[in-house]
């Protein structure tokens, strides 16, 4: 295989550069239309790549093969995805989340609640080392909790990412964790401890801005009258009480166990159908629909309705749609050898430490933008600046750092990315809503930057 990827022929510079505008040009055009947003515009984008092989003479079975390959990468992704859906959904039925939004209506301050949601879920990620566990549990309760009390979800579901995002970057368990520094030829305990440097800092002014963020939400007209009539309609159509809590302490303790994402959350969701039948007296029948289709409440309040009538299998496969194209389109693309010639644009003009940091970063946002996977964004970009971080000598742990600090946190910044899909259809908000409410993952890359220019933490091999 490896003697015919060497043979393929690839694109030139023009070539690429067409190829490019075709493609952003087929998304920018199907969104703007407003027929199946980006999704339908990366089908289309199979089909020109394809059209390109033909008169360009390319072995399309070839480059067709890249994206096979690159959908191996992000095949748990979508299963995690199907999960989730399907976890939404039973635990809906079950009153699980009816259970946690009413004790977290009585119990948080609505004022801290951004602040506790980005603490709670950055530790819950820390432990268990997964952003995915985390944001489908935590974070999809959090969210629930902040729609009830008026919130900005947008506001909320940054909290949400920045905590998740937090801990799956720092966690010594996380796959992102173990891959950067395994590119780079950088030990894991040294991996982490750089990454403090970049990481902490944008999270002390990410828990400052969500506390003002919060209390700014609340003031004025805040009317917590509606909050009671909210917890007494649960708590009047469903079974509150420990026993409805059982699969979300279920899920966590497994994931803490390091049992994998899929696995923990199936669990779950089979933990809430068992739940819905024995203690609210849903049907076999009832839960398998809910399970694919989603659940649905004949509540007349409005904001209810929006937080209950969630989930199921069939609500994610639009994002397992995207996901699939996209990441195949990221696929081709690096078989025809686009990304390569777009990278080598980034890594012709670096003198300094710090053009080097910052070129780095460029090439993982640019990998993100078009492989559309963190683990390929690693990958392509830790192959490609590996050898121009030891002719400058700086440590194997600073490359690592910075593969972490762009091609890591730069997912959930892209909307047709494995994590921007994620964590939209998790949280249930789409990619406009939160973007703006990041603050984590804006901040990290350019303290990532400002030490590249400052010498500040960079550390070389010829200093040892």
């Amino acid at each position: 295989m490896d003697t015919k990827e060497k043979q393929c022929k690839t694109l030139n510079g023009l070539q690429s550069a067409l190829l490019m505008v075709l493609i952003i040009a087929s998304v920018a055009v199907c969104i703007r239309l407003k027929v199946g947003g980006p999704m339908m515009g990366l089908f289309f984008s199979w089909l020109i790549i394809y059209a390109f092989c033909l008169v360009l003479k390319i072995d399309y079975k070839q480059i067709q093969q890249g994206a096979f390959d690159a959908l191996k990468v992000v095949l748990p992704t979508m299963t995690i995805l199907m999960a989730i859906g399907v976890l939404i959904g039973t635990w809906m039925i079950s009153g699980t989340i009816p259970t946690i939004i009413v004790y977290g209506l009585k119990s948080i301050n609505p004022a801290f609640l951004l602040a506790f949601t980005l603490i709670f879920t950055a530790v819950l990620s820390l432990v268990t080392g997964t952003s995915y566990g985390s944001a489908g549990s935590a974070g999809v309760a959090m969210m629930a909790i902040g729609h009830a009390m008026g919130l900005n979800p947008g506001m909320v579901a940054g909290a949400v990412i920045c905590g998740a995002m937090f801990g799956d970057k720092l966690s010594p368990f996380s796959d992102t964790t173990n891959l950067a520094p395994a590119v780079a030829g950088a030990k894991l305990g040294d991996h982490v401890k750089s990454m403090l440097w970049t990481t902490v800092p944008p999270m002390i002014i990410s828990i400052i801005i969500f506390t003002v963020l919060g209390i700014t939400q609340t003031s004025g007209g805040y009317d917590t009258g509606d909050l009671s009539s909210y917890t007494g309609y649960l708590e009047g159509n469903f079974h509150i009480g420990f026993v409805t809590l059982l699969p979300a302490i279920l899920i966590i303790v497994l994931l803490m166990f390091r049992v994998g994402a899929f696995e923990a959350l199936g669990i779950g969701a089979v933990a809430g159908a068992l739940v819905a039948i024995f203690i609210q007296g849903a049907s076999l029948q009832t839960v398998l629909k809910v399970c694919y289709s989603g659940f649905t409440s004949d509540t007349d309040i409005t904001v209810l309705k929006s937080i209950l009538n969630r989930g199921g299998m069939s609500s994610m496969l639009q994002y397992v749609a995207i996901i699939t194209f996209a990441v195949g389109m990221g696929g081709m693309l690096d078989r025809l050898g686009v990304l390569n010639k777009i990278l080598s644009i980034f890594t012709k003009k670096i003198n300094s430490d710090g053009s080097l940091i910052l070129a780095t970063i460029i090439v993982g946002y640019v990998t993100s933008i078009i492989s559309c996977s963190s683990p390929m964004s690693h990958v392509l970009t830790g192959r490609l600046m590996q050898p121009l971080f030891k002719e400058r000598k700086v440590e194997p742990r600073i490359l690592s750092r910075c593969l972490e600090d762009s091609g890591t946190l730069a997912g959930p910044m892209i909307p047709w990315h494995g994590y921007g899909i994620y964590m939209a259809g998790t949280l249930g908000v789409a990619w406009s809503q939160y973007i703006l409410f990041v603050p984590l993952l804006w901040l990290t890359p350019l303290f990532s930057i400002l030490y590249g220019f400052t010498g500040i933490s960079i550390k070389h091999t010829e200093n040892k």
